[in-house]
């Protein structure tokens, strides 16, 4: 008998032209997302950069501006207010230039702080010192007491007793640490702080063996056991402006910023007509405060950008443009001298 049952149709499978389309569709989505991973491996970069460069300018600012505000500690207050300050250099290293002297009335200290300004003589000591640069050095006592004496570190001893014959005592041998604190007993020596000399400027490498390897660092040149002792603080540290407010009328706040306080600035501190520029410590045994300006780069070059911007660092004249291929930014605080300006309000 005749079937009414339609014959039924074999799987062919996809077509040429279906199995074309298909595999155009899958290369489309491949391309589209391997320029997205290029991008955001890119973008991912340069975050990476970007963060960077924030963490090491951040930190080279916070690191001058907390020497900063340490300068001029000597311990706790009840020195005189009226005090001899010596400016010694920043490589002395001898216990007789360092700037203390007790047998002078009244006591003789050394400035709080001092510095190079740009196209400055470059001290000796400071190794591989980028040409027309600026640097800064800092002097106090450390915060923390309770340090041992090494017979290779320079500590002071600051009396709090009113029948010690010395205010102050600066020394590496534990035999001459003999001031008393408050009562006065044999008992309750004074107490003791290692000695902080500590010098901020600018290399173009940070190894700088072997002719350097061309990374702008900033350096740290320490008093260490006798001895100054240098290492890189901060990698990509382009340049560093240092303006130093000095107190020309006594009462502790900045009257007028310079770039040098080493020479006579009353042309450009007319306000302060009073004050005599003629003795360099002097002028730099009155800065109470300091503006601190860091220009920090990228690490790593951008591909397809040229740095054509300047920067504004607080000089007559802007930084760049540098006409390469690294990312940079400026960073700028204000740091007060509370040992010195402080004591002035009070």
């Amino acid at each position: 008998m005749p079937s009414s049952i339609p014959p039924l149709h074999r799987q062919r499978g996809l077509s040429l032209v279906e199995l074309m389309i298909g595999v155009t569709i899958g290369l489309a989505m491949l391309a589209a997302l391997g320029s997205l991973y290029v991008a955001t491996s890119k973008a991912r970069a340069e975050f990476n950069k970007t963060g960077e460069q924030v963490e090491n300018g951040r930190y080279a600012l916070e690191s001058m501006v907390r020497d900063v505000e340490m300068a001029g500690f000597y311990g706790r207050p009840g020195l005189p207010a009226t005090l001899q300050y010596n400016l010694p250099g920043a490589c002395n290293t001898t216990q007789a230039s360092m700037g203390f002297d007790n047998t002078t009335s009244p006591l003789t200290v050394p400035v709080a702080l001092s510095g190079v300004a740009a196209g400055g003589a470059k001290p000796a000591c400071f190794s591989s010192m980028s040409t027309g640069t600026e640097a800064l050095t800092v002097h106090y006592a450390s915060g923390n007491v309770s340090a041992a004496v090494s017979g290779t570190e320079y500590y002071l001893q600051q009396s709090s007793c009113t029948t010690d014959t010395k205010q102050l005592v600066y020394d590496k041998s534990s035999a001459n640490f003999t001031l008393l604190g408050k009562t006065c007993s044999s008992g309750s020596p004074a107490e003791l702080r290692k000695y902080v000399v500590r010098s901020y400027y600018l290399a173009a490498c940070d190894n700088c063996a072997s002719g350097g390897d061309s990374m702008p660092t900033l350096k740290v040149a320490e008093f260490v056991n006798g001895s100054i002792q240098v290492s890189s603080l901060v990698a990509g540290i382009q340049d560093v402006h240092l303006s130093y407010g000095v107190d020309t009328d006594g009462n502790g706040s900045p009257d007028c910023y310079v770039d040098n306080p080493a020479i006579d600035n009353s042309a450009t501190c007319t306000g302060s007509s009073g004050y005599a520029w003629t003795n360099a410590t002097t002028n730099w045994a009155n800065v109470t405060a300091v503006r601190v300006t860091v220009l920090a780069r990228n690490l790593d070059a951008t591909t397809g950008w040229n740095d054509t911007r300047t920067y504004d660092l607080g000089r007559a004249a802007p930084d760049g443009p540098y006409n390469d291929a690294y990312k940079r930014h400026v960073y700028s605080a204000v740091a007060r001298l509370w040992n010195v300006g402080g004591v002035r309000e009070n």
